[in-house]
């Protein structure tokens, strides 16, 4: 179905562009040869395009890559090799280009603010008709090096309103990338197209010597296109992610994880703490208890210590840190910890004796008190395997991985080109970890999403959304990073009782502090926006109140009922995609056609209290046969089906932040 759209390449060698993605090189000299190759005589190049794997289950995904073979006798310096180039956009229609008939579909993404989706024209993003020379204008979203989600989401979506046809592209790669839409074409002979690639100069300056004799693979790129619009191709995207999951949940179903960290304990533990929290956390109901950063030992800073990863037992009484994982065994949930495994302190005794063991650019390490450790090297994948078997033989069963530094540009010895080798041999080394221990859940944190693109989560468990503190603001991150990677692979923090990091020193726990949250609407809000993905508990909640305790616990038991059908469900956005300064009232959807269910969220973040009507026709053409659940059961918020339109919804919610979440069944 795709494979007409995706037959193309763009190389370039030496600043020599050779290409069907620019209008001025259609006419190109590349040849196809019987195996499928596309040789490029004058460079003695023979280009292929490899079909990964085609998704099935009625996805119109491929993934997909491109190799570069030096069939000739002197080397090439390739500066350009896509991994997907999507041509023919907008062929057919009653015009060859009408304003405002196509739509670009992207999302911004920083630190605490990611999966920010936006919705243009092709005029607004600069793409418009010229006449008789070819457009050399392009729409461009990149990374920043392996923050491959510090600043896009890889991901852009093109919609042919006229043709009702989207269009997409995701990179797979936790390194450079970009993702460009041109025109090509000139006159009324003109089209859309789509350029992925991980190996382009524009990307940190990446170029590539090619020896005779040698090749080089870009990385993968998911392409698709879908009859409708955004969430039609958001429908296709989750499905072809879900099919390259590496990974399965140890028990086949998501987790509930309680995290000590956001808005709980920020990183100070203690035995008489962590207690209080475990005991709270197996009264919610939760299945892991992981300790976040902290535990191990600061004999200088937080930072300067990492990488040697001694506990310092002194935290944790008599018994140590192996005590508190008894505890946490002896309430029926298992140990997990926090790691950061690719960084170090720069005094660790390790790279005192190996300083080759670190990155460096140009001679000079990367980083000042944090620096980071080169996984090419196999001594180094050693060491930390060795941290994982030591905190496994302790009971360890989940592992947060952070990655609070960023590479930059370029890593020696060969600038771009290396941190891809680095790259790739870290995610080699986490397929070790995860087949050694199957039992073992590993999440990427990723310094809060900053690299939480699909390549690198296909490797872990799920993925953390996002660092956000403010409850009210983290409901258009988790729906909008479900349009990047699957609904149950999203981590979601829920921090009912939630302690200021300003306050992390000075908290104590008081009747006053309790009282604050009497009225449940901050639990509330909080237990709603994680049961839209995998929820991940945290806040005091050793605080809670005889009320709050039965919020929390109502929200995990409808968790535990409904995660399986995260698992089936597709996104939906049944008032569009939200920003995260939205303060009237969102709403998100999880909708399990095959099971006829879909579960509703909605957040009201109005001064005011709020009653609506929801037109929920286009997911429930024949209605909605009835109400299975709706959460929480209090004064002041209700949900009910129209008597007169069985597919519309009304629904009323206090004065913000408020929420609720209801699952309808179809009819």
């Amino acid at each position: 179905m795709f494979k007409e759209y995706s037959e193309s390449f763009y190389a370039s060698f030496n600043g020599e562009e050779n290409s069907y993605y620019h209008t001025s090189l259609a006419s190109d000299s590349a040849q196809r040869t019987e195996n499928g190759s596309f040789v490029i005589p004058r460079n003695n190049a023979a280009v292929k395009i490899v079909r990964d794997r085609e998704i099935p289950g009625g996805c119109s995904a491929v993934t997909q890559y491109t190799e570069l073979a030096n069939n000739g006798d002197v080397p090439i310096n390739v500066e350009a090799l896509s991994s997907v180039v999507v041509t023919g956009i907008g062929r057919g229609g009653s015009k060859p280009w009408n304003k405002g008939r196509f739509v670009l579909h992207y999302a911004y993404s920083c630190w605490t603010g990611e999966a920010q989706w936006r919705h243009v024209t092709a005029e607004d993003a600069g793409l418009y008709r010229t006449y008789n020379h070819g457009s050399q204008s392009t729409f461009r979203l990149n990374s920043k090096s392996t923050w491959s989600t510090c600043q896009f989401e890889p991901v852009l979506m093109i919609e042919d309103t006229e043709l009702n046809r989207t269009f997409y592209v995701q990179m797979r790669c936790g390194h450079g990338w970009t993702i460009e839409a041109g025109i090509r074409g000139y006159r009324d002979d003109i089209e859309l197209c789509i350029l992925g690639s991980d190996c382009f100069i524009r990307n940190d300056g990446w170029n590539k010597t090619v020896a005779p004799g040698e090749k080089i693979r870009t990385c993968k790129a998911v392409a698709g296109a879908v009859d409708g619009g955004f969430e039609e191709a958001v429908r296709d995207l989750t499905k072809a992610n879900r099919a390259c999951m590496k990974n399965a949940f140890p028990d086949g179903r998501t987790p509930l994880c309680y995290n000590d960290y956001m808005n709980a304990l920020w990183a100070l533990p203690t035995k008489e703490k962590s207690l209080a929290l475990i005991e709270a956390a197996a009264k919610a109901g939760a299945e892991y208890y992981v300790m976040d950063a902290g535990w191990y030992s600061v004999k200088g800073s937080e930072i300067l210590d990492l990488g040697a990863w001694e506990i310092n037992d002194s935290l944790f009484g008599d018994e140590g840190l192996q005590g508190i994982f008894d505890a946490v065994r002896a309430h029926g949930m298992l140990p997990g910890i926090w790691l950061e495994i690719e960084s170090a302190g720069s005094g660790m005794p390790l790279l005192k004796e190996h300083p080759e063991y670190a990155l460096t650019r140009r001679g000079n390490v990367l980083g000042k008190d944090r620096v980071l450790l080169d996984f090419r090297i196999p001594e180094v994948r050693t060491y930390i395997e060795k941290v994982f078997d030591k905190l496994y033989a302790m009971g360890v069963r989940f592992i947060k991985n952070d990655y609070n530094a960023n590479t930059g540009p370029e890593i020696d010895p060969n600038g771009a080109e290396s941190v891809r080798e680095h790259s790739e041999a870290f995610k080699q080394f986490i397929d070790l970890i995860c087949e050694k221990y199957p039992d073992l859940i590993i999440e990427n944190c990723g310094s809060g999403a900053m690299r939480s693109d699909e390549g690198t989560l296909s490797h872990f468990h799920l993925q953390s959304v996002s660092d956000q503190e403010d409850y009210f603001r983290l409901p258009s991150i988790v729906s909008g990073s479900e349009v990047c990677y699957p609904p149950e692979r999203c981590g979601v923090w829920t921090y009912p009782y939630p302690v200021k990091i300003d306050y992390r020193e000075s908290f104590m726990p008081s009747p006053e502090f309790t009282a604050r949250f009497t009225d449940g609407k901050n639990t509330v809000y909080n237990m709603v926006s994680g049961l839209a993905g995998l929820m991940y508990l945290s806040g005091r909640i050793d605080c809670e109140d005889q009320s709050g305790e039965r919020l929390i616990r109502g929200g995990t038991e409808l968790y535990k009922k409904y995660r399986d059908n995260v698992s089936a469900s597709f996104p939906v956005f049944p008032t569009g995609t939200f920003d995260i300064d939205s303060d009237g009232v969102n709403t998100f959807g999880l909708l399990n056609d095959s099971a006829g269910l879909l579960m509703l969220y909605i957040w009201n973040n109005d001064a005011s209290v709020k009653n609506l009507e929801l037109d929920l026709d286009k997911y429930a053409p024949d209605g909605f046969e009835k109400i299975c659940d709706v959460f929480p059961h209090l004064l002041g918020y209700r949900l009910s089906i129209a008597d007169n339109d069985k597919s519309t919804v009304s629904a009323m919610l206090p004065s913000g932040p408020s929420a609720l979440f209801a699952v309808l069944k179809l009819k």
